[in-house]
């Protein structure tokens, strides 16, 4: 197991914090195991509390107490569970910054998961074939005059899926990806034709098309972020892609320093220093505070903002 740096475990100790009262506030932080489940990497740590000790996992991060789940074991299964009963009932959610690329097509195929949700008859669920076509329509349709896609020697009709499908994975993808990215779009569109025109249409085939164009819509929106923001940084020190933002709250200098740290080596860049003058300078406190809360000084205690409900509640 890796050491916990630092600023892990500064910001293990702020998410605890920021749940208990006053009067059990955290003490030691370890880092007890890490396990990759279905591709998401789960921290669990062991958090000593002035009066109670918890385990804090995380990819959403949680708190369970160890009174409740004496094994971290049992805790990790608990999380996971809850996790994948809440990814069940919000699977018309992206995170905000791959549905930020696809809105249109995801607000569309949000009807159609509504139309599933009332569906009870064959022509219900070719109904749900249609508004999965028309997200896939709408989302060919987004980025035909983007930058990106450069000059075309003949343009595929404005409705037609496959063509810009193609072409949006010959510009955002290389190699095996572009080829899975390109058999997405085809048999995905042919996917949501067929249950449009079956009149024997059941509830699988309704979820498989569904499935098949939340994931393509999914991929294109996290495709055209991977063009727009570029490739993740890297530690200069020891390459890994383990670097956070870490800022740190100044009391005695009224802001705060925001620096850039490896949890790989320890490196760390130039720390940066911001008044909370200057940070707030020009800004409509009243509008700031009724926002999504994704500032500098609302990641002064990362991690509350994916909280899901504590098991001891």
């Amino acid at each position: 197991m890796a050491d916990l740096a630092e600023h892990e475990e500064r910001a293990i100790r702020d998410y605890v914090n920021g749940q208990a009262p006053p009067d059990d506030q955290a003490g030691l932080v370890q880092r007890v195991r890490g396990q990759r489940i279905l591709g998401r990497t789960h921290d669990v740590f062991d958090v000593h509390c002035a009066k109670t000790r918890w385990w804090v996992i995380t990819d959403p991060m949680n708190l369970y107490l160890q009174t409740d789940f004496p094994e971290a074991e049992q805790a990790l299964i608990f999380h996971i569970g809850l996790g994948a009963f809440l990814a069940e009932r919000s699977r018309a959610e992206l995170p905000v910054e791959d549905e930020d690329h696809v809105t249109a097509p995801w607000r569309r195929y949000r009807d159609a998961l509504d139309v599933m949700n009332e569906a009870g008859e064959a022509e219900d669920f070719q109904s749900v074939g249609i508004k999965c076509r028309d997200a896939l329509i709408a989302l060919g349709k987004l980025y035909q005059s983007a930058d990106w896609i450069g000059e075309l020697p003949e343009s595929p009709k404005v409705a037609d899926f496959k063509g810009w499908g193609a072409i949006y994975a010959e510009r955002l993808a290389k190699d095996r990806v572009r080829n899975y990215v390109k058999a997405l779009v085809e048999k995905t569109w042919d996917l949501t034709v067929a249950l449009q025109h079956n009149s024997n249409a059941t509830p699988y085939d309704a979820d498989l098309v569904l499935e098949a164009t939340g994931h393509l819509i999914s991929t294109l929106g996290r495709l055209v972020r991977r063009h727009t923001d570029g490739e993740p940084e890297r530690c200069p020190r020891c390459e890994s892609y383990r670097i956070d933002e870490d800022v740190e709250h100044d009391d005695e200098r009224q802001g705060f320093d925001v620096s850039m740290v490896c949890a790989a080596c320890g490196w760390r860049s130039e720390r940066e220093f911001t008044s909370w003058s200057e940070h707030f300078e020009g800004t409509q406190l009243l509008e700031y505070l009724a926002g999504p809360g994704t500032g500098i000084s609302d990641r002064l205690h990362r991690g509350e903002s994916e909280e899901m409900p504590r098991a001891s509640d």
